[in-house]
């Protein structure tokens, strides 16, 4: 009997020690790089349609499963050439609400509501969507390797 206890103790020492360290979400410096990578991009990119930044928050093989498409960073470079070519002036204010988190080594994950208030001078219409990213730190520099988002419909 005391064989069999020993033989158990070392498997579930051994079990534990050779997990990986997943760490939940907390005020660490790691998530909150995360968070304000995820603000920057839709400042920047989403809000100001600045393509020129986009090497500064993702990925060279970023992708974002956008409502049942695959974007790239070529396809987001090229959207905001054709929102700056349409922009009537309307202001894009971003918004999080992050719920969850894991890390995983050099490598985050977090799932967060976003909401966006589109102003006008004479318009306010309020998004959300239902997100999800993977974030990767390369060269002490967190960068945004994959998106999910999903549209939720809200009452205005």
């Amino acid at each position: 009997m005391k064989h069999l206890f020993k033989v158990i103790l070392i498997f579930i020492v051994t079990f534990t020690s050779c997990q990986k360290a997943i760490t939940k979400i907390d005020d660490s410096a790691d998530f909150k790089a995360v968070e304000q990578v995820v603000q920057g991009v839709f400042d920047d990119i989403w809000s100001d349609k600045k393509a020129e930044l986009l090497t500064k928050y993702h990925t060279d093989d970023f992708i974002l499963l956008e409502h049942g498409e695959v974007w790239t960073n070529d396809t987001i470079a090229n959207w905001c050439k054709r929102a700056k070519l349409r922009d009537t002036g309307l202001k894009r204010i971003n918004s999080f609400d992050f719920f969850k988190a894991e890390k995983e080594d050099n490598r985050i994950w977090m799932a967060y509501h976003n909401y966006a208030t589109i102003k006008s001078d004479s318009l306010e219409r309020k998004l959300q969507w239902l997100e999800s990213i993977v974030a990767i730190k390369k060269d002490s520099t967190w960068k945004l390797e994959m998106m999910h988002s999903t549209r939720v419909n809200i009452t205005q």
